[in-house]
């Protein structure tokens, strides 16, 4: 048995909500920050149990804005999680920051708690479209906080990007990306760069229905989507999942856990985790998890319990996410069955569609595959 583990934490606070965020994250709570935290890690105590039987090999410490909130309890949380981990066995720890919130002091904690790789929200370089989508930071924000990075020797950075953005031209969005590949030097060793999703009741979805920003056509789109590619190939980006490049050997480990369906547990308001062939997640709620914790109640929220089946459908989507894809034999050693034996209906539709193809016993999805994954996606669920 694999008894690898990854640790999700879940910060939901920030200064101000992206126009076009979705996540559980909040503004205007800061007063609640020090029980939060208190809570959390008596979250992670009341999983001692399972914590102690596994080795936990990746941390992430997601948001909301993790460097919004004091240093001091980004050490409380690393602290509770390092009674549990081996300095050998973990690989990965990276936390989230945001250009405007994060210091050089901040860092320096971060370092010393055993926090390795940072993950920076550029989103674009240009101030106008930043300020249009709710972003608090600025481009000399982000400069500034990936000096202070470099300083505190971080030598492995991941930034994010997204588009199209409001009003962001095709030619905004080269300068963008040729700005983002300029900085392998800076340690840029990882970018993901996201297709905007536009969710309902979120600010940005008001805006564009209302038309006081727009989009660019899905022609020009496309056109954005290919130049994108091209560059980072070109920088020597290998695009190893559907919106994430990385220099040789720098891919996300913790988010490749997703990928693969290993084990994680997530810990905080909304947190989700994957333990035991189930899926949960915690009540979004920040005063209801506190108050749950405290009152000793649980604060899983959703629980699903996936049968063979719909494990062996979520396996496959999440593989094809990867451009490396499936591994016949990997797919076959997991599950004791063969992959073309459960889906050949599906795996010969989509293969004479032209959105998958086979090549040294891996199933992938081809480059028109990557365009549509959603159509490869319905498919298997």
């Amino acid at each position: 048995m694999n008894n690898d583990i990854g640790i999700y934490i879940h910060i939901p606070f920030c200064l101000k909500k992206c126009y076009y965020c979705d996540f559980n994250s909040y503004s205007g709570k800061q007063d609640m920050i020090e029980e939060y935290i208190f809570a959390l890690c008596n979250e992670i105590l009341e999983n001692s149990e399972i914590l102690s039987q596994y080795k936990i090999t990746t941390i992430y410490i997601g948001g909301g804005t993790p460097s919004y909130i004091d240093a001091k309890y980004i050490k409380q949380i690393m602290d509770t999680l390092n009674l549990y981990t081996n300095t050998e066995d973990l690989k990965e720890v990276t936390i989230e920051v945001n250009p405007n919130s994060v210091t050089y002091d901040k860092l320096i904690t971060y370092k010393e708690c055993g926090i390795n790789r940072l993950s920076i929200g550029l989103q674009t370089i240009y101030d106008d479209v930043l300020k249009k989508i709710g972003r608090v930071h600025t481009f000399e924000d982000f400069k500034n906080a990936l000096n202070m990075a470099n300083k505190a020797s971080f030598n492995n950075i991941s930034l994010d990007l997204i588009y199209p953005l409001p009003d962001l031209s095709l030619d905004m969005l080269k300068e963008t990306v040729d700005y983002a590949v300029s900085l392998k030097d800076k340690n840029i060793k990882h970018i993901s760069i996201y297709n905007l999703e536009v969710h309902e009741n979120t600010k940005l979805d008001f805006l564009l229905k209302e038309k006081y920003v727009s989009l660019v056509d899905e022609d020009t789109e496309y056109e954005m989507y290919k130049y994108i590619n091209k560059a980072f190939k070109e920088a020597g980006y290998n695009r190893y999942e559907i919106s994430n490049y990385a220099l040789d050997s720098f891919e996300s480990k913790h988010n490749l856990r997703y990928w693969n369906q290993e084990l994680y547990l997530g810990f905080g308001a909304g947190a989700s985790s994957f333990f035991a062939g189930s899926r949960y997640k915690n009540i979004n709620s920040i005063e209801d998890y506190i108050n749950n914790i405290n009152n000793n109640i649980s604060v899983i929220e959703e629980k699903e319990e996936l049968d063979l089946l719909a494990l062996m459908k979520e396996y496959i989507i999440l593989q094809l996410r990867k451009t490396s894809g499936i591994n016949i034999e990997n797919f076959k050693n997991k599950y004791k069955k063969s992959i073309y034996d459960l889906f050949s209906n599906e795996l010969e539709e989509l293969t004479s569609n032209g959105l998958i193809t086979k090549e040294n016993n891996n199933i992938y999805l081809t480059d028109r595959g990557l365009e549509v994954a959603n159509l490869v996606w319905e498919k298997f669920v």
